[in-house]
Protein backbone atom coordinates (compact mmCIF):
# COMPACT_ATOMS: atom_id res chain seq x y z
CA UNK A 1 0.00 0.00 0.00
CA UNK A 2 1.29 3.51 -0.82
CA UNK A 3 0.76 6.44 1.27
CA UNK A 4 2.49 9.94 1.78
CA UNK A 5 5.10 10.20 4.34
CA UNK A 6 6.93 12.64 5.96
CA UNK A 7 10.68 14.26 5.30
CA UNK A 8 12.29 12.48 7.87
CA UNK A 9 10.40 9.31 7.45
CA UNK A 10 12.61 9.59 3.86
CA UNK A 11 15.20 11.25 4.32
CA UNK A 12 16.22 8.62 7.04
CA UNK A 13 16.01 5.87 3.78
CA UNK A 14 17.83 8.12 1.77
CA UNK A 15 20.71 8.42 4.05
CA UNK A 16 21.26 5.01 5.72
CA UNK A 17 19.83 2.43 2.23
CA UNK A 18 19.93 4.47 -1.04
CA UNK A 19 22.82 6.86 -0.87
CA UNK A 20 24.88 5.45 2.32
CA UNK A 21 28.09 7.22 0.75
CA UNK A 22 26.83 10.75 -0.50
CA UNK A 23 28.77 13.44 0.89
CA UNK A 24 26.62 16.28 -0.33
CA UNK A 25 23.64 17.34 1.17
CA UNK A 26 20.52 15.40 1.42
CA UNK A 27 18.05 18.62 0.34
CA UNK A 28 14.20 17.40 0.10
CA UNK A 29 14.12 19.19 -3.34
CA UNK A 30 16.66 18.98 -5.90
CA UNK A 31 18.20 21.97 -8.19
CA UNK A 32 18.64 19.31 -11.14
CA UNK A 33 17.40 20.42 -14.47
CA UNK A 34 16.50 17.86 -16.99
CA UNK A 35 19.59 17.23 -19.46
CA UNK A 36 21.60 19.39 -17.78
CA UNK A 37 22.77 21.84 -15.17
CA UNK A 38 20.42 23.49 -12.24
CA UNK A 39 18.19 26.22 -11.30
CA UNK A 40 18.09 26.86 -7.78
CA UNK A 41 14.09 27.84 -8.26
CA UNK A 42 13.50 24.47 -8.18
CA UNK A 43 14.31 24.38 -4.25
CA UNK A 44 11.39 26.24 -4.16
CA UNK A 45 8.57 23.98 -5.05
CA UNK A 46 6.97 21.67 -2.53
CA UNK A 47 7.75 17.95 -2.09
CA UNK A 48 5.51 15.03 -2.19
CA UNK A 49 7.32 11.63 -0.24
CA UNK A 50 5.79 8.34 -0.91
CA UNK A 51 5.85 5.22 1.23
CA UNK A 52 5.10 1.56 0.08
CA UNK A 53 3.98 -0.31 3.55
CA UNK A 54 3.46 -3.98 3.83
CA UNK A 55 2.06 -4.17 7.68
CA UNK A 56 3.01 -0.98 8.65
CA UNK A 57 7.07 -2.05 7.28
CA UNK A 58 8.21 0.95 5.16
CA UNK A 59 10.21 -1.27 2.14
CA UNK A 60 9.93 1.41 -0.56
CA UNK A 61 10.13 4.85 -1.18
CA UNK A 62 10.45 7.51 -3.75
CA UNK A 63 9.80 10.99 -4.02
CA UNK A 64 8.60 13.85 -6.68
CA UNK A 65 8.39 18.22 -7.15
CA UNK A 66 8.16 20.66 -9.92
CA UNK A 67 10.46 21.80 -11.25
CA UNK A 68 11.04 25.74 -12.72
CA UNK A 69 10.29 24.66 -16.14
CA UNK A 70 6.74 22.64 -14.77
CA UNK A 71 8.25 19.67 -15.85
CA UNK A 72 8.22 17.50 -12.58
CA UNK A 73 11.47 15.31 -10.83
CA UNK A 74 10.68 11.83 -9.56
CA UNK A 75 13.83 11.30 -7.27
CA UNK A 76 15.08 8.45 -4.47
CA UNK A 77 13.57 5.34 -5.72
CA UNK A 78 14.16 3.17 -3.56
CA UNK A 79 12.92 -0.76 -2.55
CA UNK A 80 14.30 -3.00 0.17
CA UNK A 81 16.57 -5.57 -1.23
CA UNK A 82 13.78 -8.35 0.31
CA UNK A 83 11.03 -7.18 -1.23
CA UNK A 84 12.29 -6.32 -4.80
CA UNK A 85 10.90 -8.10 -7.94
CA UNK A 86 7.21 -7.57 -6.82
CA UNK A 87 6.63 -4.29 -8.62
CA UNK A 88 6.85 -1.62 -5.85
CA UNK A 89 9.44 0.03 -7.29
CA UNK A 90 6.43 0.34 -10.73
CA UNK A 91 3.98 1.37 -8.01
CA UNK A 92 6.19 4.24 -6.33
CA UNK A 93 6.89 5.39 -10.17
CA UNK A 94 3.56 5.63 -11.02
CA UNK A 95 2.60 7.67 -7.67
CA UNK A 96 4.77 10.63 -9.11
CA UNK A 97 3.68 10.18 -12.14
CA UNK A 98 -0.29 11.03 -11.05
CA UNK A 99 1.11 13.26 -8.58
CA UNK A 100 2.85 15.06 -11.56
CA UNK A 101 -0.64 14.87 -13.81
CA UNK A 102 -2.40 16.38 -10.61
CA UNK A 103 0.30 19.04 -10.47
CA UNK A 104 -0.44 20.00 -13.82
CA UNK A 105 3.57 18.95 -15.12
CA UNK A 106 4.50 18.84 -19.28
CA UNK A 107 6.59 15.76 -18.59
CA UNK A 108 7.92 14.10 -15.25
CA UNK A 109 11.76 12.85 -15.23
CA UNK A 110 13.81 11.51 -13.89
CA UNK A 111 18.28 10.40 -13.26
CA UNK A 112 17.98 6.78 -12.45
CA UNK A 113 20.67 4.29 -11.83
CA UNK A 114 21.33 1.75 -14.52
CA UNK A 115 20.63 -0.98 -11.95
CA UNK A 116 17.17 0.32 -11.71
CA UNK A 117 16.53 1.30 -15.57
CA UNK A 118 14.46 -1.77 -16.33
CA UNK A 119 11.98 -0.59 -13.60
CA UNK A 120 11.97 2.69 -14.77
CA UNK A 121 11.05 1.19 -18.43
CA UNK A 122 8.61 -0.91 -17.29
CA UNK A 123 6.20 2.62 -16.42
CA UNK A 124 7.35 4.05 -19.86
CA UNK A 125 10.34 5.97 -19.43
CA UNK A 126 12.27 6.89 -22.03
CA UNK A 127 16.19 6.87 -21.98
CA UNK A 128 17.60 10.43 -23.27
CA UNK A 129 21.75 10.62 -22.36
CA UNK A 130 24.50 8.26 -22.02
CA UNK A 131 25.11 6.92 -18.60
CA UNK A 132 27.00 9.30 -16.36
CA UNK A 133 28.99 9.02 -13.06
CA UNK A 134 27.40 11.04 -10.36
CA UNK A 135 27.79 11.87 -7.09
CA UNK A 136 25.64 8.63 -6.22
CA UNK A 137 26.42 6.27 -8.44
CA UNK A 138 29.02 5.20 -11.02
CA UNK A 139 25.84 5.04 -14.00
CA UNK A 140 23.00 7.18 -13.55
CA UNK A 141 21.28 8.49 -17.15
CA UNK A 142 18.58 11.01 -17.82
CA UNK A 143 15.11 9.72 -18.29
CA UNK A 144 11.65 11.31 -19.39
CA UNK A 145 8.06 10.38 -19.60
CA UNK A 146 5.75 13.34 -21.58
CA UNK A 147 2.43 13.34 -19.64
Amino acid sequence: MIRQITWSQIKKIWHSKLWPDRTTAIESTSAMVYLEGHNIKNMNFSPTFFGYFIDDNLVGVNSGHLCADNSYRSRGLWVDDAHRGYGYGKHLLQAAIDQAKLESADYIWSFPRKTSWSTYKSVGFKKTSIWIKSDTSDANAYCILPL
